[in-house]
């Protein structure tokens, strides 16, 4: 399928036939409004001392590195969005990597770093994350998980219908606790993307009002932070002057919650999950209803304690039943070892989630049960199909965060954050002139 047959089966002919229209609004034949759009969208996050992660195909990159090159310089980080515009679902094993290879190279002579990678229209594929762990990325971003606070009923019936084909296209999945945190597939770091994005916003809904798309990315804001978990938004940067008043309202709500929120690059996010991930808690009885705690870990990691007595450390109110224990070695008074107990039968994929999620365990026998915060008999594992994974992972984290018993854990997000924020944008095209050789390109 070619890429205009493509378009419209993923857009409809209405909004094809807009998007054409809007590329001459969006794009000159210069590099200037895009300049504009990506040092807008840099200044906002300078505001508040973080920088976007902005991902381009390397066929793009190729025509305007000085661009490209002058952006990082201002702090943003750029990682890779395919070698051309294309659905890496389209494409077998071989091919995916072949591209893949094709658009490392342009990025290593264009001098420009690179760690992650976004799939163009989120398209991955299970091949797709062996390819981007085979060739040495940290991270991929392309996990889709949808909000649902848009009032659909509200929109026309014509609208809805490109609002829907964009989530069939993005493969999202629903919206909770584990779908919201990164997590590893061998050495890769797999980031989540929310949605719904600027372009469902603007361009499928045709929701225009600044205000309105800044008050609906607060939504989404307020349910991820609920949750602890990270809003990656993609904001692309040809909409970055019209989002410019929805991006500082999304911000500036960021910056008010009680406690703090993360407001980070991608590239940053990746290197604290593997930073995390080695951090190890030793929980020791010293007698009856105490307990001995040590905590292998960075300077800047989050102690949460919930339902327990911390007795000779300073701790602060955290959120809901959550203090913070600012120690790494004190003793707590529990009327249970305030940790997961593991039965022997369980595999080892249970053993590596309940580590990477940040809760500590012990393995024991079934007649130590009731000496533990929880429990843990799952000898079949944690599924084998991915859509079996993500629902028993999703419903474990559900039953562990929602335990009354005293309970220690590694919280999500370096320096006492509650949630994570990351700005990003998928630069598809620069000028005009880029937008219709993707026709070309993408075959």
């Amino acid at each position: 399928m070619n890429l205009v047959a493509f378009s419209i089966r993923t857009k409809g002919k209405s909004n094809f036939a807009r998007r054409l229209w809007t590329v001459f609004t969006r794009f000159g034949f210069s590099e200037g409004r895009t300049r504009r759009a990506l040092q807008t969208i840099v200044g906002c996050l300078g505001e508040y001392d973080s920088a976007p992660t902005f991902f381009i195909p390397a066929t793009v990159l190729g025509r305007h590195p000085d661009l490209l090159r002058e952006i990082a310089g201002s702090g943003a980080e750029i990682g890779v969005h395919g070698y051309v515009h294309n659905d890496y679902r389209s494409l077998a094993y071989l091919d995916q990597y072949k591209q893949t290879e094709r658009a490392i190279s342009i990025f290593q002579e264009s001098a420009l770093p690179y760690q992650g990678f976004r799939n163009p229209y989120l398209g991955w594929t299970d091949e797709s994350v062996r390819v981007f762990e085979q060739l040495g990325f940290t991270y991929d971003s392309n996990e889709a998980v949808l909000h649902e606070v848009v009032d659909l009923d509200t929109i026309p019936e014509y609208l809805r219908g490109g609002f829907e084909k964009s989530l069939r296209l993005f493969q999202a999945t629903s919206c909770s606790a584990y779908a919201l945190r990164p997590h590893f597939e061998g050495d890769l770091v797999r980031i989540p993307t929310s949605i719904p994005d600027d372009e469902m916003l603007f361009d499928r809904l045709r929701l225009t009002d600044a205000a309105q798309v800044g008050r609906i990315w607060c939504a989404v804001l307020r349910q991820v932070y609920d949750l602890g978990g990270i809003y990656v938004l993609n904001l692309h940067p040809e909409r970055g002057v019209l989002c410019r008043q929805a991006l500082s309202q999304l911000l500036s709500c960021a910056r008010e919650k009680a406690f703090p929120v993360w407001i980070s690059p991608l590239a940053n996010v990746a290197e604290w999950w593997r930073e995390r991930q080695r951090f190890r808690m030793t929980i020791k009885p010293i007698t009856a209803g105490y307990w001995q705690v040590s905590a292998d870990c960075s300077a800047r990691t989050t102690i949460l304690a919930r339902n327990l007595d911390v007795l000779d450390k300073p701790v602060s109110e955290w959120s809901g039943a959550d203090q913070r224990v600012h120690a790494r070695r004190f003793a707590v008074r529990a009327s249970r070892r305030p940790c997961v107990g593991v039965s022997p039968d369980s595999p080892m994929d249970v053993l590596t989630f309940l580590r990477e999620q940040g809760y500590p365990y012990v393995v024991c026998s079934r007649e130590d049960a009731e000496s533990y915060a929880l429990y843990l008999d799952i000898p079949d594992g944690l599924g084998t199909s991915r859509h079996e994974q993500a629902r028993l992972r999703s419903e474990l984290v559900q039953r562990i965060e929602a335990t009354p018993e005293p309970l220690l854990r590694f919280g999500l997000w370096p320096d006492g954050h509650r949630a994570a924020l990351s700005i990003t944008g998928d630069i598809d095209s620069v000028t005009i002139q880029d937008f219709f050789l993707r026709i070309v390109e993408v075959r």
